[in-house]
């Protein structure tokens, strides 16, 4: 039994360490636009931090929609329907694209929901041309997520990191080019930085088309033989397990821009705090996140060959080895948090601050990585529905109602300002931890037959 494990955990660790390379780079593109344009001026950092505001959650709303992708090219790969899997690439790429559209149109015409938002007069102009700038990479975005399902889907994650590499490269120089106007470039600040990566991301795209082009390396699988007009039949199927998806990662990400807003009339001391706790935090989730991929691939192939025992094996695995990672991450951050919070600030006061919330960071690990290796799961069942609403509930109606008592009123207390907010964390994530482990508990003893017709 200890053998198959760590025979199972083997194939988990060599599918996640390439996804786990590709994120970090990812989000180390962004730290590069923040300190690039950072270094220009501080209307262009405050201007692009405000634009990726308004990008983020499109951009996650659309990627989202290719999770349920992945889980469904798995599951033909295992079953070696090739066809279907050229069918199900094909159609996922009409379909963002087609959701595409609207995001675009709302990138190229911010100027009225800049105001409203009240955004500083200042910033506007700086804010709507890096807006309209990722608006022509909105498209890229969507292909190189349709393809980046495929290849996952099919067990090569690779291809996600060398491109994720290759767009990381790039995004350096013409940062320093497009920004401060260098090498015959005009100088564009803050503006500069969303052509930058609008470009970068249409590199992605040329990158991952070469990589996936091979026959050889996919098992004989060409995606962009034959090409289909879109199927409105086989894009509903897509949508209906990838809409409640995409909607879940929507309502996990956007607690968190809910709770910076709460902070934010509290002051620049708590804000500050909880903005460090939060930028490490999403660090460590690169951790879980990947392995959380890994699981969704490897249970899915196992369902797609009629192996549900080896599927439920995989998942136990899955979700056992996240239990070691989060005490690994528990740990870690339990002994190293005063060193960690100094390498942010040397103010003595954020410092205490950010160190009262690595505790509640601390205890969240178990839950969090938990919740998320079970969902994992779940997609690779092609259960969405019910996961999107436990998490809806957990964070929406608990969790964030919970955060505002205990921070904002003394209902419950003194008031806890951020603390508040990341007790409240800990007792969402705990609460969708049972939820979802249950729901997979009840999904696995199913049929595969009946699963699939979910």
């Amino acid at each position: 039994m200890l053998n198959s494990w760590v025979s199972e955990l083997k194939q988990l660790v060599k599918l996640a360490s390439p996804l786990l390379a590709a994120q970090l780079l990812t989000t180390s593109m962004g730290a590069v636009d923040t300190l690039m344009s950072g270094r220009y001026g501080a209307e262009d950092l405050a201007a692009v931090a405000v634009g990726n505001s308004i990008w983020l959650p499109i951009y996650l709303l659309l990627t989202g929609l290719l999770i349920a992708a992945t889980s469904m090219i798995a599951r033909l790969h295992g079953a070696k329907d090739h066809a279907a899997i050229v069918t199900t690439v094909q159609q996922s790429m009409w379909m963002v694209l087609f959701a595409a559209v609207p995001g675009v149109v709302l990138l190229l015409n911010t100027g009225r929901l800049l105001v409203w938002m009240e955004v500083d007069p200042k910033l506007i102009d700086i804010t709507r041309g890096y807006l309209q700038a990722m608006a022509f990479g909105l498209p890229a975005a969507a292909i190189f997520s349709s393809l980046r399902s495929f290849t996952e889907g099919m067990g090569r994650t690779r291809p996600y990191m060398i491109s994720s590499l290759v767009a990381f490269l790039a995004n350096i120089p013409l940062n320093f080019a497009l920004i401060y106007g260098r090498w015959g470039m005009p100088e564009m600040g803050g503006v500069g930085c969303g052509v930058a990566t609008a470009i970068c991301l249409w590199l992605q795209v040329v990158m991952m088309v070469w990589l996936t082009s091979s026959r050889r390396n996919y098992d004989g699988v060409s995606w962009y033989r034959q090409w289909q007009a879109p199927s409105w039949s086989e894009i509903r199927k897509i949508l209906k397990l990838g809409l409640p998806i995409s909607l879940a990662v929507f309502a996990e990400v956007s607690i968190f821009s809910a709770i910076a807003l709460l902070l934010a009339p509290l002051g620049a001391l708590v804000v500050a705090g909880h903005q460090i706790a939060l930028t490490v935090s999403h660090i460590i989730f690169m951790l879980p996140l990947s392995m959380a991929q890994a699981i969704t691939i490897r249970v899915g192939h196992y369902l797609g060959r009629g192996e549900q025992n080896l599927a439920n094996f995989a998942a136990g695995t899955g979700v056992s080895a996240s239990l070691l990672v989060s005490l690994s991450t528990m740990t870690l951050i339990l002994l190293g948090r005063e060193s960690i919070v100094s390498w942010f600030t040397n103010d003595a006061a954020v410092h205490s601050a950010a160190v009262a919330l690595f505790l509640w960071m601390a205890f969240y690990q178990i839950p969090d990585q938990l919740q998320i290796s079970a969902n994992a799961a779940l997609r690779a069942y092609q259960d969405g529905r019910v996961p999107m609403l436990l998490i809806l509930v957990s964070y929406w109606g608990v969790a964030l109602p919970l955060g505002y008592t205990l921070a904002r009123t003394d209902l419950l207390g003194p008031p806890l300002a951020a603390e508040g907010f990341w007790i409240a964390l800990v007792t969402g994530l705990i609460m969708t931890a049972l939820l979802l482990g249950s729901r997979l508990l009840v999904i696995a003893r199913r049929p595969v037959s009946i699963v699939s017709a979910k």
